[in-house]
C-alpha cells in the first residue's frame, strides 16, 4: 500500500473549517426555519424530508468531531460535538465516541458496537425498514441499544451534563424558531402554533422518521456484505463515487471515502478524496466503483443473506 505523506494528516485553518461547518448547518436548518416563518403549508412535507436527510450530514460531522478532526485543537472539535451536535440529536457524545472507537477496533468481529448495517433490506424488507422509521420504532430501538452497550474501559456517562446540554440546546433552538415565526406571523398565537408545529413535525419527526432512515441506509451501503468489496469479519469496507447530491445526503465529511477512513482514521475529511486516489493507485480495490444508491440497489436485489438480521 502506498505510504501517505504527513501532509495528509495536517489540518486547515480553523476559520475555513468554521465557515464550512456553519454554512452547512445553515443549509440544513433552512427548511426548518423557513417553515416556522411561513406557517403550516403543503410544502412542509418537502421541508421535513430535506431537513431529515440533511441532518444525516450533521451526524457525519459529529463523527468527525469524535475523531477530533474538525478544528486544529481537540478541544474545539469535541466542544462542537459534545455541546452542539450531540444535543441536537439527543445523543450523549462521550458514549457515542466510545462506541465509535470500539466499532473501529472490532469492525465485523466480536465486540462490534454497530448493528444497523446488518438490517436486511432485500426486496420488500426495505419498506419494512422505512415503516419502522416512520413509526418511530427504529429510533426507539436504536436509542435502547445504545443505552445498553457497554464499552470496556470507557468512562460511565455523565447523565447530568448530557441532560443539561440537551436542555440548553433545545431551548435555544425552540426560542430561535419562535422568534423566526414571530417575524413572519401576524399574531402571537399564530407564531406559537407555527413554531411549535415546525419543531414537532419537521425537527423532531424529521429526526425520528427521516434521519434515522438515511443513517441506516448509509451504514448498510458502507458495511453490509455484498459483491467484491473488501471484507473484515462480517463487515464490508467500501469507498463510494459521490456527486454533489449524494455527497450532501450520504457521504458528507469523508463518509464517501469510508474504507480509506477506516484505514487512516486520522485524516481530515477534506483530504480523504486525494488520499483515496493515491492509495488506489497501488491497491485497485480502494478505488470508488459505485455510488451509495447503486450499492443499495444491488444489496436489495441480492439472493443470499449474509450476516443479516430482520
Amino acid at each position: 500500500m502506498a505510504r501517505l505523506p504527513p501532509t495528509y494528516f495536517d489540518r486547515r485553518s480553523d476559520l475555513v473549517s468554521f465557515l464550512h461547518v456553519s454554512g452547512h448547518g445553515a443549509l440544513v436548518f433552512a427548511p426548518l426555519f423557513a417553515a416556522a416563518y411561513a406557517g403550516p403549508a403543503w410544502w412542509w412535507a418537502l421541508a421535513w424530508a430535506l431537513f431529515g436527510f440533511g441532518m444525516n450530514g450533521l451526524l457525519n460531522l459529529m463523527h468527525e468531531s469524535a475523531h477530533a478532526l474538525v478544528f486544529r485543537s481537540r478541544w474545539a472539535s469535541e466542544f462542537l460535538g459534545r455541546s452542539v451536535l450531540a444535543p441536537l440529536v439527543f445523543t450523549d457524545f462521550d458514549g457515542y465516541k466510545a462506541r465509535h472507537w470500539q466499532h473501529h477496533r472490532c469492525l465485523g468481529v466480536d465486540g462490534e458496537t454497530k448493528d444497523t448495517y446488518l438490517i436486511d433490506i432485500r426486496g420488500f424488507k426495505l419498506l419494512r425498514l422505512l415503516l419502522r422509521c416512520l413509526s418511530g420504532v427504529q429510533a426507539l430501538g436504536k436509542f435502547a441499544h445504545q443505552s445498553t452497550v457497554i464499552v470496556k474501559d470507557s468512562q460511565p456517562p455523565a447523565r447530568g451534563r448530557w441532560l443539561l446540554s440537551v436542555t440548553i440546546v433545545q431551548a435555544v433552538l425552540a426560542s430561535a424558531l419562535f422568534l423566526t415565526a414571530l417575524a413572519g406571523r401576524p399574531t402571537l398565537q399564530s407564531a406559537l402554533v407555527s413554531a411549535a408545529a415546525a419543531y414537532i413535525f419537521i425537527y423532531l419527526y424529521g429526526l425520528v422518521g427521516v434521519t434515522t432512515f438515511a443513517a441506516a441506509l448509509r451504514a448498510i451501503a458502507e458495511h453490509q456484505l455484498h459483491g467484491d468489496s473488501d471484507v473484515q469479519g462480517y463487515a464490508a469496507l467500501r469507498n463510494f463515487r459521490c456527486n454533489a447530491i449524494t455527497r450532501f445526503l450520504m457521504g458528507a465529511y469523508g463518509f464517501g471515502e469510508h474504507e480509506t477512513h477506516h484505514l487512516h482514521p486520522g485524516i481530515p475529511y477534506y483530504k480523504l478524496p486525494e488520499a483515496t486516489a493515491l492509495l488506489a493507485s497501488e491497491q485497485e480495490s480502494l478505488a470508488p466503483r459505485q455510488g451509495y444508491f447503486t450499492t443499495l440497489f444491488h444489496i436489495m436485489r441480492a439472493d443470499e443473506p449474509r450476516h443479516l438480521v430482520s
